[in-house]
């Protein structure tokens, strides 16, 4: 039912809707890549997930996610023929390495941020078989 007589200003005011999904933009200083990958993590949880604190681990990992993708790009196109001569083996071992240490970075910085798999599940509500046995221990019908 309508109200009577003339409506106040404050009653005319538009209310601030609640709840606003106000994620994290991408630092200015990330390549187009890097911000890519900024967009996909965020979108992936909750808008609340990260805040302000969060800005610089989040810009390493896409630094080093980018890096990683590089490096494997380059493994993925080494022709096994080259691992015949010695610099050939020694670029493949380097390529090696350098991936490895982008792979150890990106996942201290997972955990930091509570990213990984391990810290999204609770134990108490992990999947469990019937009656505690393992999967080898029950028996099928």
């Amino acid at each position: 039912m309508a109200e009577r007589g003339k409506r106040s200003v404050a009653s005319l005011a538009v209310a601030a809707p609640t709840g606003i999904d106000r994620r994290l933009a991408p630092s200015a200083d990330l390549t187009a890549a890097q911000k890519a990958v900024w967009v996909s993590v965020v979108n992936a949880r909750p808008a609340d997930w990260f805040g302000d604190e969060h800005v610089g681990l989040l810009a390493q990992y896409c630094r080093h996610k980018v890096q990683a993708d590089l490096i494997a790009q380059q493994l993925e196109q080494f022709d096994p023929a080259w691992m015949v001569d010695d610099d050939g083996l020694k670029r493949f071992d380097k390529l090696g390495s350098m991936l490895e240490r982008e792979t150890r970075a990106m996942n201290a910085l997972l955990r930091s941020m509570r990213l990984t798999q391990q810290s999204l599940v609770r134990a108490d509500k992990a999947v469990t078989t019937s009656k505690g046995k393992k999967p080898w221990q029950v028996e099928s019908d």
